[in-house]
């Protein structure tokens, strides 16, 4: 038997996903490819302007405009109905909120068709992050938040440390997750 994946969790909630980045059109065909993301929706907002601006999830200041982590899950009717917006590159999300509030809406299953890009995927995926650093790089990001939240004597300091060590652990569950049904 098969763990399920989170898009099987995302679709029997009656949801689809979609990701916003900076990245151009053949950076996000090279990144799906590489990674298996046949069923994302991948949106290209170079400058931020279209999606990530209005969306208020657009860091102008770091390499020239880069979008910040978020999650957004917007009903049937078009209301935001959860949002999350990391503080910076690595602040991202702990996904028991986003299970809860997708049940609450009460979905049908849905199954969308995979996605396939508009663009040539390029041969060479050298740059592009390579799904085996994935769980080497959050798990490094839990052992480091153990360590500071453990020397951290501030209580509000110390909550973030431990809020970003479950964040880097979830992500490491997922991911471990995802590698298990991509090798069966």
């Amino acid at each position: 038997m098969r763990l399920a994946t989170q898009y099987d969790r995302i679709h029997a909630a009656g949801a689809e996903f979609a990701a916003v980045s900076v990245d151009d059109d053949v950076r996000q065909a090279g990144m799906a490819t590489r990674w298996g993301l046949s069923h994302s929706r991948m949106v290209s907002d170079p400058a931020g302007e279209r999606y990530l601006t209005p969306l208020d999830l657009f860091n102008p200041d770091e390499r020239g405009g880069i979008a910040l982590p978020g999650m957004i899950i917007v009903d049937p009717d078009g209301n935001e109905v959860y949002r999350y917006q990391g503080r910076d590159f690595a602040d991202r999300t702990n996904d028991d909120d986003l299970w809860e509030t997708l049940a609450g809406l009460g979905g049908a299953p849905v199954d969308p068709p995979p996605w396939t890009p508009d663009v040539d995927v390029p041969d060479d995926l050298r740059g592009y992050f390579r799904p085996r650093d994935f769980g080497p790089y959050f798990r490094g990001n839990f052992f480091g938040s153990v360590a500071i939240e453990m020397r951290i004597t501030d209580p509000d300091s110390a909550a973030i440390a431990h809020e970003h060590g479950a964040m880097s652990k979830a992500n490491v569950d997922a991911f471990d997750a995802w590698r298990e049904h991509i090798e069966t």
